[in-house]
């Protein structure tokens, strides 16, 4: 099960959410067939996405959009509160060699030209809208760079995702957030804990989240808040779909069913495909 823990540590000078994504990320590959490459970004920014969720406040949603002019395109993920997310990228087959140190080459996949948006919609007259430059295209760095610029947020972020030949082996991350309390001594020992987190997928290869929390944040006068599932699923309809037909208008439309015979769409999220005849179509007009 995917599943975000959430916790305080240093008498809740610091917060911490670790969460595994690694479920989620093996049924993308199996709905997008993944390239390795495309599931090492997907699971990175899933989990990334996955504290965005558990964050929410009320009824409310989020987009996460990465474009850094690289050849995966561009990285989405959205959700709405109770922790749901999903996701896609432009490119799922994209392939590069491996870096120097023999990992996936997830920078190179995403580049650093470009930004990573945020979009949170409270339900209020205007969605909250936050953006920074990507510093990596790494995607821990940029999001931890992202929720300083935008949020105002200081923290360490560390994502991974570790897959073979048969899926993935391990996704997911450790999020630390300073208060504004905490003292130098106690930013030290963050910053060496997130530096002994930074193979996280191999860590949690071998631990749970509970048990990564209680090795490495245990014993820093700390308290769990929550360990609460992820869930990993789309929201198209039939309700939802007619809208985005609406929404394109009847010329475009018709249009498409005069050179096609039919109206055909695709969801992006989960591929689940949708045909309208041209009798179905008129129908919804007059509804």
């Amino acid at each position: 099960m995917n599943k975000i823990l959430k916790a305080l540590i240093f008498d809740k000078n610091a917060r911490v959410t670790i969460i595994d994504t690694t479920k989620a990320v093996d049924e993308a590959i199996k709905t997008h067939k993944f390239s390795p490459l495309a599931a090492a970004v997907f699971g990175r920014a899933l989990t990334a996405g996955g504290y965005i969720s558990v964050n929410l406040k009320g009824k409310s949603k989020f987009s996460m959009i990465i474009k850094g002019g690289g050849p995966v395109g561009n990285v989405v993920v959205t959700g709405e509160s109770d922790n749901i997310v999903r996701g896609f990228l432009s490119n799922p087959a994209v392939e590069l060699p491996l870096r120097e140190d023999g990992k996936l080459n997830v920078g190179g996949a995403v580049g650093k030209d470009g930004h990573i948006w945020v979009i949170k919609d409270y339900g209020l007259k205007e969605p909250y809208r936050g953006s920074s430059q990507l510093v990596s295209g790494e995607i821990a760095e940029d999001f931890a760079h992202y929720l300083l610029k935008s949020e105002g947020i200081r923290s360490a972020v560390v994502l991974g995702v570790k897959v073979d030949k048969n899926g993935v082996l391990a996704s997911g991350g450790v999020i630390l957030e300073a208060m504004p309390g905490i003292t130098e001594n106690q930013l030290v020992m963050a910053e060496d804990i997130m530096q002994n987190l930074s193979s996280i997928s191999s860590i949690m290869q071998l631990k749970t989240i509970e048990e990564i929390f209680d090795f490495y944040f245990g014993h820093l006068n700390s308290e769990i808040l929550s360990i609460e599932d992820l869930r990993y699923e789309c929201n198209c309809s039939k309700e939802r779909i007619e809208n985005i037909i609406k929404g394109l208008g009847k010329d475009e439309v018709y249009d498409i069913i005069k050179n096609t015979g039919k109206f055909e769409i695709t969801c992006q999220f989960c591929l689940k495909e949708y045909t309208y005849s041209k009798e179905e179509v008129d129908k919804l007009w007059e509804m």
